[in-house]
């Protein structure tokens, strides 16, 4: 399937729609331009993805009106009953057939910027194409409307299962609500909720956190800063509960630390605007610490070129920093996730849906590693 020319996804992902009910004889079909947008393709391609279906006698085509489902018997796919239909309800059909109408496993994810994003995505979409489907991705690019509106194209698909990324911000947990609804499976990526039956894979990042602070405690380290984006999503609560555990454990007072929250807009942009956000705190606090722990990798970078500018790079390395995933700068030490494992753990977790219907839900923790340079 990997190998499957574009146009042919197209005419497959049509037909998944038809066979799920989701298009009956007489609805409109999308237009070549809509499909090329939808798709990422040429209008040639979409052309002709449409050409073969109307070949095919899957659909009509009315020029100056548009495309339209033909009737069932050309191409015998079971359709719901018109009963069912008039009263709204959705049809559905077992997880494996649906599965081998679509074809398509859909994923979003918040962007493809960092290096762990691209490593995970290359990861889910090699286990994907392994098991003889396809990968459907959407940016959501940090916007809870985007993360919606990705839903509903994914749906329009008529994919077989999601993995979802979601987006740390107030408004996530409507995100991860909405692809609920959509009935297929679903597995989470890097976050989850207690509250909710959901299959869910990331990393183990209150053990990650412990890791970080028993090795700045092991150099002699007992004056710390810790550096952290607001708590909106799991994987910052669990890291922040993580080094308050940790602290306890080696003994380290709360006077002792010294703590920053630093508003996602003021990190999460440029590394220079980033860097101006950190300095002036650093100005006035860099007594008070030997030792940082940024809780983000990107906190991690600023927090260090921010010394740089202060004292230059000898007198910066004297601070020892320990973050998250590798900032690429010689001397921090990181807690590694293990990103392939996450990725393949999610495809089979997906799969495992797929197979029975209900599969493993809850949360799966994958161990991280702590990495050190001289």
């Amino acid at each position: 399937m990997k190998d499957m020319p574009l146009y042919k996804q197209i005419q497959r992902a049509i037909k998944a729609q038809i066979a799920l009910g989701n298009l009956r004889p007489g609805d409109r079909i999308p237009s070549e331009k809509e499909l090329a947008e939808q798709f990422h393709v040429s209008l040639i391609t979409t052309k002709n993805a449409l050409s073969g279906l109307a070949d095919e006698g899957v659909v009509v085509r009315a020029k100056g009106k548009g495309t339209f489902v033909a009737g069932e018997a050309a191409f015998g796919l079971r359709m719901p009953p018109a009963g069912e239909a008039a009263t709204g309800k959705p049809f559905s059909v077992p997880a494996e057939e649906a599965a081998r109408a679509g074809g398509m496993i859909g994923m979003i994810i918040p962007s493809m910027r960092t290096k762990v994003e691209q490593r995970l995505l290359d990861g889910i979409e090699s286990a994907v194409n392994e098991r003889g489907y396809t990968l459907v991705i959407r940016v959501s690019r940090g916007s809870a409307a985007k993360e919606r509106e990705s839903i509903a194209q994914l749906r329009a698909l008529g994919i077989a299962g999601l993995i979802l990324f979601p987006i740390g911000a107030a408004h996530e947990r409507q995100t991860v609500d909405t692809a609920i609804a959509l009935g297929c499976p679903l597995v989470l990526i890097d976050r989850y909720y207690a509250d909710l039956n959901v299959a869910s894979v990331s990393s183990d990042n209150r053990a990650g956190a412990r890791m970080a602070v028993a090795h700045l405690a092991g150099e002699g380290h007992r004056q710390l800063a810790l550096l952290t984006p607001p708590p909106e999503h799991s994987v910052v609560v669990d890291r922040l509960a993580g080094i308050d555990e940790a602290l306890a454990e080696q003994g380290i007072a709360e006077a002792s630390v010294r703590r920053l929250t630093v508003p996602y807009e003021r990190f999460n942009v440029p590394l220079e605007t980033a860097t101006d956000a950190l300095e002036e705190w650093m100005r006035l606090h860099h007594a008070a610490f030997a030792a940082i722990v940024a809780v983000d990798v990107e906190l991690a970078r600023a927090a260090y070129r921010a010394l740089v500018r202060l004292f230059g790079p000898v007198e910066a390395r004297r601070k020892r920093i320990v973050t998250f995933d590798d900032p690429e700068i010689e001397g921090i030490a990181y807690i590694r996730q293990a990103i392939a494992a996450i990725g393949e753990r999610a495809v089979a977790l997906l799969m495992e849906q797929l197979r029975t219907g209900a599969g493993t839900r809850g949360q799966h923790v994958v161990p991280m590693a702590l990495m050190t340079s001289p």
